[in-house]
């Protein structure tokens, strides 16, 4: 039997029938099932493990309500190296010395931030991220599952999930940055 099927759903709608049952619809109108159907058939009236997160990562920036441009930003430079540049203040203080700000969200897919993890050799992880997600990432792309990989880092599924979540949050605005103008950036080979 799959020990696991990796798919991109919609949730349709929640349904709670009572105390003792709720149902989840699922919609896949992209391809992500494409080939798979058979395995999940194999998970049909078994109980599975069900993790939901959504596929984009946000982040927010300062927006400078004057000059309608960020306060900070998040750069790869075209050999691979990033490098977050901060807005000097330019603006004489009137008043209470607070720049007129405004945070603004972007959503990036995470398969652009997965992309950028895996091509991005020189990247330095952050400190509360204790495994190489690079790693990760590859061996989910090469067909191993989520339990080997954890049990590998001497995790749990849930906590190997997590850091690759935090790990995705920290690179967030640099895939973002990076998408935009990806041709032009080589990385340095490992």
């Amino acid at each position: 039997m799959a020990k696991q099927v990796n798919f991109r759903p919609k949730v349709k709608s929640i349904n709670i029938a009572n105390e003792e049952l709720t149902k989840i619809t699922l919609e896949v109108k992209n391809n992500s099932l494409d080939g798979k159907l058979d395995e999940l058939r194999k998970f049909s009236n078994k109980v599975v493990t069900v993790i939901i997160s959504e596929e984009t990562i946000g982040y927010t920036l300062p927006i400078n309500k004057q000059t309608k441009k960020p306060n900070i930003e998040y750069v790869v430079n075209s050999d691979g190296t990033i490098e977050i540049l901060k807005e000097e203040q330019t603006s004489l203080d009137i008043g209470d010395g607070v720049e007129d700000v405004e945070n603004i969200e972007f959503l990036v897919p995470k398969e652009t931030v997965d992309e950028f993890i895996k091509k991005a050799t020189t990247l330095q992880l952050p400190e509360n991220v204790t495994v190489n997600i690079r790693d990760v990432l590859i061996r989910l792309e090469d067909g191993d599952s989520m339990n080997e990989i954890a049990a590998d880092h001497e995790l749990s599924e849930t906590a190997l999930i997590d850091q690759i979540e935090l790990a995705r949050q920290h690179f967030a605005p640099f895939a973002d940055s990076w998408s935009k103008s990806k041709d032009d950036i080589i990385f340095p080979e490992e």
